[in-house]
């Protein structure tokens, strides 16, 4: 087994073909690019169809999601209960809101927040919950929904790693009053940039629509609902570009596709795993969780991450860790948060692995990334 330097094994792949370069080209050539033009439209209304959701924006990003979110739906001054495993655009989100990111703890299985303490957090200046589907696994929602009624709560889905997945049979990111997805290029569904905004709210609708198109009544004026738009509210320009909606519709229509080879790959490579669980600790998928499997994550609690993580891109699969938790980050101390105040967080943050998982891995390649970790541990 010789040592090689290139990763001959990357951690993401995308599934494009000719639809998606077709579709941007047809794009390109019959309009001028800007957002919310036919592709736009025809992506916001296959997501609704798909998701079983009233109301979707596409968004410049899953970071614009988010922003959108919050702006809709969180008052200055408020605190909003997340976890700090998570990336920066969580905390930005709802700073920018004029609010205040508490972390909590997350769960040791799932790596997702833990309703228990969830419910140590929670203040009278507790207005919302912003939960991340780690991985395309499903956070406890049935639980923390009922938080959220008894608090009085609202509840925010990062979904950005969960699109085709489910919990109890219902689809990611349509749980809590607002969704948030990505299509960045490392996602299941892909379209280089990009994000929607989902809600089953009608008036969480009309404020974001407007605050999404620079503060403006555009969108209710594109619909004939009026002769003139005007400046209405503080707002961003948040919309997508409908030549990346053209490529995220098709990348949509392949959905179901892209799940189900990711969940063959997972499983086939979970088997080929197993032999090491003891020196490991694999993924685990919790009860009426249906994960889309963006992240294939495995810990090792009992050797030298790092260790593990420069052998494996030695070999050539590019293996790496994830995030920073956000409390031990120089923002997070700007905070007035420490290491040690969420030890489950830290425990997995400084042992996590996330492994090769997309469309077109092979099953050779995984045969290859097994038995170089079993030569490793």
């Amino acid at each position: 087994m010789s040592k090689n330097n290139s990763f001959t094994i990357p951690l993401h792949k995308t599934f494009w073909g000719r639809e998606e370069e077709k579709a941007a080209i047809d794009a390109i050539r019959s309009g001028t690019g800007v957002g919310d033009l036919s592709y736009s439209e025809k992506l916001a209304k296959l997501l609704e169809k798909d998701l079983g959701i009233k109301y979707v924006l596409p968004t410049g990003s899953g970071t614009a999601a988010l922003e959108l979110a919050s702006a809709c739906a969180i008052k200055k001054g408020a605190e909003v209960i997340m976890p700090s495993f998570t990336f920066s655009s969580c905390a930005n989100a709802v700073i920018l809101a004029g609010a205040k990111p508490v972390f909590a703890d997350i769960d040791i299985n799932t790596y997702n927040i833990d309703p228990l303490e969830i419910e140590k957090k929670i203040t009278k200046k507790t207005k919302a919950i912003m939960v991340v589907h780690y991985a395309g696994m499903a956070c406890d929602m049935e639980s923390i929904d009922k938080i959220a009624q008894k608090n009085n709560l609202i509840v925010i889905e990062d979904a950005a790693h969960a699109l085709g997945a489910k919990f109890m049979g219902k689809n990611l990111g349509t749980l809590g009053n607002i969704g948030c997805f990505s299509f960045h290029g490392t996602k299941n569904a892909a379209s280089g940039e990009g994000g929607a905004f989902v809600t089953n709210d009608k008036s969480i609708f009309k404020i974001a629509e407007i605050i999404r198109e620079k503060g403006t009544n555009r969108s209710s004026f594109m619909r004939g609902e009026r002769r003139k738009y005007s400046w209405v509210n503080v707002g961003r320009s948040l919309i997508l570009s409908d030549i990346l909606s053209a490529i995220a519709l098709e990348q949509v229509k392949k959905l179901e596709k892209i799940t189900d080879l990711r969940k063959k790959n997972a499983e086939y490579l979970l088997k080929k795993l197993n032999k090491l669980s003891s020196k490991l600790v694999l993924p685990q998928v919790s009860n009426g969780t249906s994960p889309n499997w963006h992240i294939f994550a495995i810990r090792v609690p009992r050797i030298s991450r790092d260790k593990v993580i420069s052998e494996l891109r030695m070999y050539g699969v590019e293996a790496s860790f994830h995030y920073l938790p956000l409390h031990m980050s120089v923002m997070g101390k700007k905070l007035g948060y420490k290491a040690g105040w969420l030890p489950v967080t830290e425990e997995v943050a400084s042992t996590l692995i996330r492994l090769p998982m997309h469309p077109r891995l092979k099953r050779s390649e995984m045969d290859f990334i097994a038995a170089v970790l079993g030569k490793i541990l």
